[in-house]
């Protein structure tokens, strides 16, 4: 019991112990920071921050200064003056209290103090009043030694607390575990809990040590702060350039500004920074919107910008500034500030202006210039240097194209014929130091030629390479109009034809060499006589009653004879036109003869042999009539005699003439086999005789296309399988369809054996019905020899039969596709054949679903 007491309060004496020793280092380290905070912001504090209370603008930016320390264990901070007067606070509802008795007079002697108490034991502020301890440490500015004032800063007692708890607490525990084994273990546990309390005075000492460390580090580090603080200010005060910290949310309003300001603009750094806004008023009004939205967006995408814009100086001058802008972050990759750099570009903006405005008067006189004003250096790429906007319409590509080669050489639209012509003369031009005008043709984007005339002349230019200064002038039209001329000049010429021209009198003006071989009259014979001298004896209207005709028609044409020197008579055409001066007044006449006398003859002949040519059309189509009838009649006679022996032959095969043997049975049925070929062949011509005569009925129903398409494939499927050949059927459903089942059955029957029969062993035949855009559509695909490119288009005619299958002794009549089209066309469709040579054939049948009627005759299409 005794040990247990003596325990119990030597456990409260180390508890104590322990415990205060816990909120002994808490102080300690609640003033070091209260010093290393002191040392890191002092370049960012002003003396007049500890002279009085501050104002509201220098309040807010030291809000920001101070904001990231609060939020945490500081819950509180002041500066105060050395009269006990509160000059700032996080708190504004203290600025401006005065505490005589305040326990500042320690950190203005040098010393840092602590206390605790409550959070408004001074007698007011915001807050519940929590129990804080209160660190007073001095502030030196300027790398004064004497204090400038005093900072103080509130921490919560809680972290305190806290902190001793956590130290007090693994004792405690072990406290009372050796209190519930005190009987089993009492000295050992004895022996434990000093053990661990000496272990956990060394590990406090080691972290005092520690913490001694890196105060001295932070110490040693914060004086090297400093004088690179002091460097850097000294680096960037001496550039021609004005320098400035920011802040983000209030763009404009600068927390640092450089010396250099007063140079550029007339004010101090800190008539600047006490006047908040400035920047906003001396910023020219036609930019300061400009230059908001450009800091807002900059700000806001937190990146590194740059604009132009104009200020004005104290003394109303207004200045060009360049304005290059970064956005710090700070260690947690968030935006802190912004820096940036004022230029002055006064200079190089005035300059800039002045050559836009002569290069705007410049284009603008090049502008009036009829042609392409260049100057380029003399090589092969013709590389320009300058080159005005007309080049566009002459060659179809903007100058900017041409400058350095940018995407094309001017060399590549010179005509390639031309290159090397143009070369020789300027390179001549250039030897004789003398101006040269020289024609090439260029051409355009489009294609097309476009004519040119160039002149210019080799300058020394100011870099001391000799260039070439010239203009182009486009003189397509001109060129092409005089090449119209001679054209038409060689066209009068050469003509064969008689062009002439004669005055209102009709005395012949102009007499070209056709006119000369039509009528046997030379120029020098005809020029100045009257055209009457041409016409022969009894011509009922003269010359100059066909010119008044003309003159008051505007033009005629007629055809005359007409007598030719030798006497002979010529048949010619004439096509005669008024000619007007300016004022469009007629004076003469323009006349283009043709000889027709060979046109005349042909004309004669040509009637004779229409009207023999129709007399033989007349008998031809007779001889068709007589022929179809013969067709038909044989036809008929045919299936007469063949339906007979059809019949005689069932009776025998069936027995009715008595017992027959094998061999018997064998050999009629090649009989019987060969009757149904030659009645099917029968059926056909007598089905080509309907077509043909015009009498090619349908019988129309409401038709199953699927249906019969599956008809169809089953009656084939056993000669399919004969040849091992794959038949395939596939529909998908399909509206019934207005046409004639037999026909349309019989159609399917020829396409499927047809595709059976053209398909060697071991293919394969697939069959399609299915419907599209109102049509049933029917694809018979086969893979069989296929059809050459050049007998495609006569599969569809009457006995027409392809080579392979002639070569392959394939037995048909050629008329089954014949058939199947005109079946299709009597529905009112189209059949159309798609095949490769070796590669399978492809028969498409495209029916109308909705036809009103499909057209009861095929005369039509087969005419065609």
């Amino acid at each position: 019991m005794y040990s247990a007491i003596a325990l119990l309060l030597a456990g409260g004496g180390i508890l104590w112990f322990a415990r205060h020793a816990a909120e002994s280092r808490s102080e300690r380290e609640v003033l070091e920071h209260a010093e290393t905070t002191s040392a890191l912001i002092a370049d960012r504090l002003q003396a007049s921050d500890f002279a009085a209370p501050v104002s509201n603008s220098r309040r807010t930016e030291l809000d920001d200064l101070f904001a990231p320390l609060l939020g945490g264990e500081v819950v509180r901070v002041k500066l105060w003056s050395e009269n006990g007067t509160i000059t700032y606070s996080n708190d504004a509802s203290l600025i401006g209290a005065h505490h005589p008795e305040a326990s500042v007079a320690g950190a203005f002697a040098g010393m840092a103090e602590s206390e605790i108490g409550g959070l408004n034991d001074d007698g007011g502020g915001a807050g519940e009043n929590i129990k804080v301890l209160s660190a007073y440490v001095p502030v030196r500015l300027g790398g004064s030694q004497q204090p400038t004032g005093a900072l103080e800063l509130y921490t919560s007692f809680d972290e305190v607390t806290a902190d001793a708890m956590a130290t007090v607490k693994p004792v405690a525990v072990a406290l009372a575990i050796a209190l519930l084994l005190l009987y089993a273990s009492l000295f050992p546990i004895l022996r434990q809990v000093t053990g661990a309390l000496e272990a956990r005075t060394r590990k406090l000492q080691q972290q005092s040590d520690e913490l001694e460390k890196t105060i001295g580090e932070r110490r040693q580090a914060l004086a090297s702060l400093r004088e690179a603080d002091a460097r850097y200010r000294a680096l960037v005060e001496e550039l021609p350039l004005v320098s400035y910290v920011s802040a983000l949310d209030t763009p404009g309003f600068s927390s640092y500004v450089s010396p250099q300001l007063e140079d550029m603009l007339g004010y101090t750094p800190e008539e600047w920074l006490e006047t908040p806004g400035l920047f906003w008023d001396v910023i020219h009004e036609d930019d300061a919107e400009r230059v908001r939205n450009e800091h807002r967006i900059g700000y806001a995408n937190a990146e590194t910008f740059s604009t132009q814009y104009r200020m004005r100086a104290k003394g109303g001058r207004v200045i060009w500034v360049e304005d290059q802008i970064r956005v710090i972050h700070d260690r947690e990759g968030k935006r802190a500030l912004a820096q940036g750099f004022l230029i002055d570009i006064t200079a190089r903006k005035n300059t800039e202006i002045a050559l836009t405005e002569n290069e705007a008067r410049f284009r603008g006189l090049v502008g009036n210039i009829p042609g392409v004003v260049f100057r380029c250096d003399i090589d092969s790429d013709w590389t320009m240097e300058f080159l005005s906007d007309p080049i566009e319409e002459l060659v179809g590509y903007p100058s900017s194209d041409f400058i350095d080669n940018r995407a094309r050489t001017f060399a590549s639209v010179i005509h390639p014929d031309d290159r090397a012509g143009l070369e020789a003369e300027v390179a001549s031009s250039v030897a004789d130091r003398k101006a040269y005008t020289t024609d090439y043709r260029v051409i355009h984007r489009d294609g097309s030629v476009r004519y040119v005339i160039e002149r210019g002349q080799a300058i020394l230019a100011a870099d001391g390479r000799i260039r070439l200064d010239g203009a182009i002038f486009d003189v397509t039209d001109r060129r092409l109009a005089e090449n119209e001329r001679l054209k038409l000049a060689g066209i009068v010429e050469s003509s064969d034809d008689a062009i002439t021209s004669a005055d209102l009198d009709g005395i012949v003006t102009s007499w070209n060499n056709g006119a000369e071989r039509m009528f046997g009259y030379t120029a020098e014979e005809m020029i100045g006589q009257s055209g009457e001298i041409l016409v022969p004896e009894g011509e009922k209207l003269d010359p100059t009653a066909r010119i008044a005709m003309v003159v008051e028609m505007g033009e005629g044409r007629f055809e005359a004879t007409r007598r030719r020197k030798d006497g002979t008579l010529i048949d010619i055409a004439v096509t005669m036109s008024a000619v007007c001066n300016a004022a469009g007044e007629v004076i003469a006449v323009a006349a283009i003869a043709q000889d027709i006398t060979d046109r005349k003859r042909v004309e004669q002949e040509r009637a004779q042999f229409t009207r023999e040519l129709e007399v033989q059309n007349e008998r031809l189509l007779e001889l068709d009539r007589l022929k179809d009838e013969f067709v038909a009649l044989v036809s008929h006679e045919l299936r007469t005699p063949l339906t007979s022996i059809r019949g005689y032959l069932e009776l025998v095969l069936d027995g009715e003439a008595g017992k027959v043997t094998d061999e018997q049975r064998q050999f009629l049925g090649v009989v019987e086999r060969n009757a149904n070929r030659l009645l099917d062949l029968v059926g056909d011509l007598l089905f080509l005789a309907q077509i043909e005569a015009g009498k090619l009925t349908l019988e129309v129903g409401a038709v199953d296309l699927a249906a019969v398409a599956a008809e169809s494939v089953e009656t084939s499927r056993p000669l399919a399988e004969e040849k091992d050949i794959t038949l395939t059927l596939a529909t998908s459903p399909l509206p019934l369809l207005a046409g004639d089942r037999a026909r349309l059955a019989q159609l399917l029957d020829n396409l499927v054996s047809n595709a059976i029969k053209f398909t060697p062993e071991g293919g394969r035949v697939d069959v399609r019905a299915s419907s599209a855009r109102g049509n049933a559509v029917l694809e018979v695909r086969d893979t069989g020899m296929g059809i050459s490119a050049d007998e495609q288009e006569q599969v569809f005619e009457r006995f027409f039969r392809t080579s392979r299958a002639t070569e392959q002794a394939i037995q048909g009549t050629g008329l089954g596709l014949a058939i199947s089209k005109a079946i299709v066309h009597a529905h009112g469709g189209q059949i159309t054949l798609a095949s490769n040579e070796g590669e399978g054939a492809t028969f498409r049948v495209v029916i109308p679903i909705r036809a009103a009627k499909p057209r009861t005759a095929e005369q039509e299409e087969i005419a065609s």
